[in-house]
């Protein structure tokens, strides 16, 4: 009797939380593997980090770095960029863009916002 009320239970769980994924798809797997982005979340929630970067991996442009921030507060960003020598120029939130400077050079990182937590950096 025992087995069988929580073998039961499990199984409602389980569909419970297949029926939320199909439903949530969209949302959940809006950027591939959701994986990455909740050990990114959870790491600037449990260690107070501010940034945190995300290596990802795509078949077609190869390895790529994306930086994790909390929605609106790009200036933890910023002064990581200034520290590894780059000096912040403008910032365009109509293209959502950072533009950057350094000698003779010059970025512009594109930036999109990740539920309605975390905004995510694209970076070279």
């Amino acid at each position: 009797m025992l087995k069988s009320k929580i073998f039961i239970i499990t199984l409602l769980i389980f569909t419970f939380l297949t029926i939320f994924i199909i439903q949530k798809r969209e949302a959940i797997f809006q950027e591939g593997n959701p994986i990455p982005f909740g050990i990114a979340a959870s790491k600037m929630i449990l260690q107070n980090k501010e940034v945190v970067k995300i290596t990802r991996k795509d078949e077609y442009f190869g390895e790529s770095n994306l930086y994790l921030v909390k929605q609106g507060e790009m200036d933890p960003f910023i002064k990581m960029m200034e520290k590894n020598g780059w000096e912040f120029t403008n910032r365009d939130m109509i293209q959502n863009r950072l533009d950057f400077e350094r000698e003779n050079q010059s970025i512009g990182l594109g930036y999109r916002y990740y539920t309605r937590y975390y905004t995510i950096i694209e970076s070279p």
